[in-house]
């Protein structure tokens, strides 16, 4: 379910006032940006073998050409289902420099568990990308700290000409309990480090840790207490973390086994930003078809087990 949220951050800080939660549609504030940002960890090696004709390219793009983002994150995409997206967009006129907008950050595995169609020399380890609308200025590649598994990163793209001067990132943290904590620090820090230095970051991903965990305590806005997420004493807001169906912790983002809040699964995919930098945002879950993507022997399968995030924010400009 979608809702938008408006929040009058500035006059609070400087008048001591309650955080104010304006009625949905209520006007952009003159110093304004809007953004949309767009998540989907695509399962490109294990559930669709790194295929680029089983339907999960076209969901992709599909996906892309209905909801028009301005900035796309994706994970476990394989390096040929990402050089397909980027001929897709190439194709649609989606960027606007033809030639600078996307990024891939491949994860390396000590299992060398690798994408491939079939067996044969042609196969790469999958990673993570990021697509911008707008040209980027740079590019952030960071290995996050190791978990003996596979070198998970954080990919960011500044776009310093824009209003805001929006950084969009994507991550992927590691599955494993022992080193969730050091990864989730690297990616907080360099957050932290670029709202001080007066940016706005944005950072999308499949955290592999859902909003109740206290691991995100340090992340989640003091404003963020409810019975399904507080204790909370960060900067940042997630933009789903206003949805009626679980207020503070918003709606499921994966369709397995693993139990979420307010009698969902799991809720792992996430998009954060600076509280400091909001003024409005909303997000939302969207189921995956059953009936876009084939496995090997040509039957439907659902073509991640992740959802996708779809969300808009606005946020001041400096």
């Amino acid at each position: 379910m979608r809702r938008v949220h408006t929040i009058v951050l500035v006059l609070a800080a400087l008048l001591g006032f309650t955080t104010w939660v304006a009625p949905a549609g209520s006007a952009a504030v003159p110093g304004t940006a809007t953004y949309k940002v767009w998540h989907w960890n695509v399962s490109g090696h294990e559930a669709n073998y790194g295929s680029t004709q089983n339907g999960l390219v076209d969901a992709v793009l599909g996906s892309l050409a209905h909801r028009n983002p301005d900035f796309i994150s994706l994970n476990e995409v394989c390096p040929d289902q990402y050089r397909a997206i980027l001929k897709g967009l190439q194709d649609a006129g989606w960027p606007q420099s033809a030639t600078n907008f996307a990024r891939f950050e491949p994860m390396p595995d000590v299992d060398a568990d690798l994408c491939g169609n079939d067996p044969g020399a042609d196969q790469d380890p999958y990673g993570v990308a990021v697509f911008s609308r707008f040209a980027p200025t740079g590019t952030d590649r960071i290995t996050l700290p190791y978990d003996g598994d596979k070198a998970r990163k954080l990919l960011c793209v500044p776009i310093a000409g824009l209003p805001g001067a929006p950084r969009f990132c994507t991550t992927h943290i590691t599955f494993k309990p022992a080193f969730k904590t050091a990864q989730l620090h690297a990616v907080h820090t360099k957050m932290v480090e670029v709202t001080a230095a007066g940016g706005t970051v944005i950072t999308a991903g499949d955290f592999n840790v859902q909003p109740h965990d206290p691991l995100f305590d340090t992340w989640y806005a003091p404003s963020v207490a409810t019975p399904a997420n507080g204790n909370n004493s960060g900067p940042f807001r997630e933009l789903d973390d206003q949805d009626p169906v679980c207020p503070g912790w918003g709606e499921q983002t994966t369709e397995g086994a693993l139990a979420g809040a307010c009698g969902q699964p799991a809720k792992v995919d996430l998009v954060f930003a600076a509280e400091s930098r909001l003024v409005s945002y909303q997000a939302d879950a969207l189921p995956v078809a059953q009936d876009r993507c084939r496995n090997r022997n040509g039957g439907y399968i659902a073509c991640s087990n992740h959802r996708i995030v779809d969300a808009t924010l606005t946020v001041l400009t400096p």
